[in-house]
């Protein structure tokens, strides 16, 4: 069987459910997996109940801690002393030390950004940075895996790799989880009326002040309508404090997170993701297998997911009266949603599965490790 080192740096979100099914699925297809992540992470426990052996690293994000990243070097120089078939690096940081470590050990190397560093809104001297990290670095990568089309197109335009080193892999997930019991809270909401969630890691990314910033559009126009945020992280705190400011903190709920996604999914009417850049979200992938339109932002990757006009709508990022107008008339149409809801599981099933997923990226593992790229 041959050996595959998944590393990761992201302790959560969708690369780190990314990283955890592929691991879990590597097995069947005749491909070992061992995990190397952050210290922390939500799929640590998974993982480990699974039997899939984890170092865990001191990863940061960014580049201001240079001897923690040393620290995480030498851990990965150490792990890959025993002889791994290829390497998957994913995100930007674990793409940095991953690519060096393996590089040193002339071990196969295939990177899945899940979103370049350069996009975002950063400033000229970070990007000039990143796009400068990613062209040195892409000659000695293997292969890369880019989620999406629009991914490859901007790898291609940004010189980081030739034609041949890029592979699209849409990102997949699981089929609805219909068993689970149901979140009392959205179930609560729900009954007094149709619910639009936004579920999400409240990180600057998912700019989910845009749906804050939405809410009294969505309330004037449909008073009867529920609103929620569901999720943790940096940002939480902030969002609270800003829908007080607009006067829509009793009408807009914040609701912890309990995985797996479906057990809350299955709760609301209509999914909503008002990202400010992405790659190819997974959890538009999740709400579509539940059945549960979507209302999103046309950035990255997004609109190779959702199909605008039969899954659910897109609309500009930034935009909080845009959103607005695409949620209010899905909730004020529970005949179309009927119809999207049927559409989306049709479309996650044809094309967003996790299986076909999995299957993909080990066709590139195989060829890298054959040495043909």
């Amino acid at each position: 069987m041959r050996r595959c080192l998944l590393v990761f740096e992201p302790p959560d979100g969708g690369v780190a459910e990314n990283v955890m099914r592929l691991a879990l699925g590597l097995e069947e297809r005749g491909w070992k997996a061992w995990v190397a992540g952050p210290e922390r992470s939500i799929i640590h426990s998974r993982l480990e109940a699974a039997g899939i052996p984890i170092a865990k690293l001191p990863f940061e994000r960014g580049y201001g801690e240079p001897a923690q990243d040393l620290r995480a070097l030498r851990g990965l120089l150490g792990l890959m002393n025993d002889r791994f078939d290829v390497v998957h690096a994913h995100s930007a940081k674990a793409g940095v030390l991953g690519r060096i470590a393996a590089r040193v050990k002339r071990t196969p190397i295939v990177y899945t950004p899940h979103c370049f560093p350069f996009v975002g809104p950063w400033g000229l001297s970070r990007r000039a940075f990143s796009v400068g990290i990613e062209r040195a670095l892409g000659p000695l990568t293997d292969a890369i895996i880019c989620v999406a089309e629009s991914e490859r197109e901007l790898a291609l335009e940004k010189h980081v790799a030739s034609p041949e080193r890029l592979h699209v892999v849409h990102n997949g997930s699981l089929p609805c989880e219909e068993g689970l019991e149901r979140d009392p809270e959205l179930e609560a909401l729900r009954e007094a009326g149709p619910l639009a969630a936004c579920l999400a890691v409240l990180r600057p990314q998912k700019a989910v002040h845009v749906f804050v910033e939405a809410a009294a559009f969505v309330l004037e126009r449909l008073p009867e309508a529920q609103l929620a945020v569901v999720g943790d992280g940096e940002l939480r705190q902030n969002l609270e404090r800003r829908a007080r400011a607009l006067g829509v903190d009793r009408r807009v709920h914040f609701l912890d997170f309990k995985p797996p996604a479906s057990r809350q999914l299955r709760s609301i009417d209509v999914f909503v993701l008002p990202s400010a850049w992405e790659a190819f979200p997974i959890s538009i992938l999740e709400a579509m297998a539940c059945g549960i339109p979507q209302v999103a932002t046309d950035v990255g990757g997004t609109a190779e997911a959702l199909e605008d006009g039969t899954t659910g709508l897109l609309g500009p990022a930034n935009d909080p009266m845009a959103l607005a107008d695409r949620i209010t008339t899905l909730l004020a149409d529970p005949e179309r949603r009927a119809q999207m809801s049927e559409a989306s599981r049709r479309r996650h099933a044809q094309h967003f599965g996790l299986e076909l997923m999995i299957e993909r990226t080990v066709d590139v593992y195989d060829r890298v490790a054959s040495g043909s790229r």
